[in-house]
């Protein structure tokens, strides 16, 4: 019971298109069916600073800005929400669906301590923007402290 090495190349061969074929399947979507979407979408996000403020500004078209909740905890920013489909309706039998909607998050660590009380968040043209102050920097201090041996007390 021997396989040659043809045969077992062919097997494999077989193999392999049917994981592809399951992929295309479950990445595309088939007819009215939506292509494969993460339980929780993850916006793309570019985070900067400037020298007074700390800026994030995220992609996520189609959002009411009062669907975002924002949280500044430490040094991380994590913000949250859902995208809600506006268009879905039972009567819709749809050829073609590839938008993704649901649940979105994003967990950040920000580059400087920031302010997070005087947060301004603007949301336009499908960006979502946060710009946060940063808190001014102590500056070091130095203290001279005398150093004594313990027979000197």
């Amino acid at each position: 019971m021997f396989r040659t090495r043809r045969a077992f190349s062919d097997e494999f061969e077989r193999l392999h298109e049917q994981m592809e074929q399951m992929w295309r399947r479950l990445s595309e979507g088939g007819s009215g069916r939506s292509r494969f979407c993460s339980p929780t979408l993850a916006p793309p996000t570019d985070v900067y600073e400037t020298a007074d403020e700390v800026v994030v500004v995220a992609e996520i078209a189609g959002i009411d800005e009062q669907e975002v909740e924002l949280e500044v905890d430490g040094g991380r920013l994590a913000f949250h929400g859902e995208k809600v489909d506006r268009e879905a309706h039972p009567d819709r039998r749809h050829t073609q669906m590839e938008i993704c909607y649901g649940l979105f998050g994003r967990s950040l660590v920000l580059p400087a301590r920031v302010d997070p009380s005087q947060a301004k968040v603007t949301y336009a043209g499908g960006f979502l923007r946060i710009v946060l102050p940063k808190v001014p920097e102590q500056p070091a201090r130095h203290v001279r402290v005398a150093v004594r041996r313990p027979s000197d007390e």
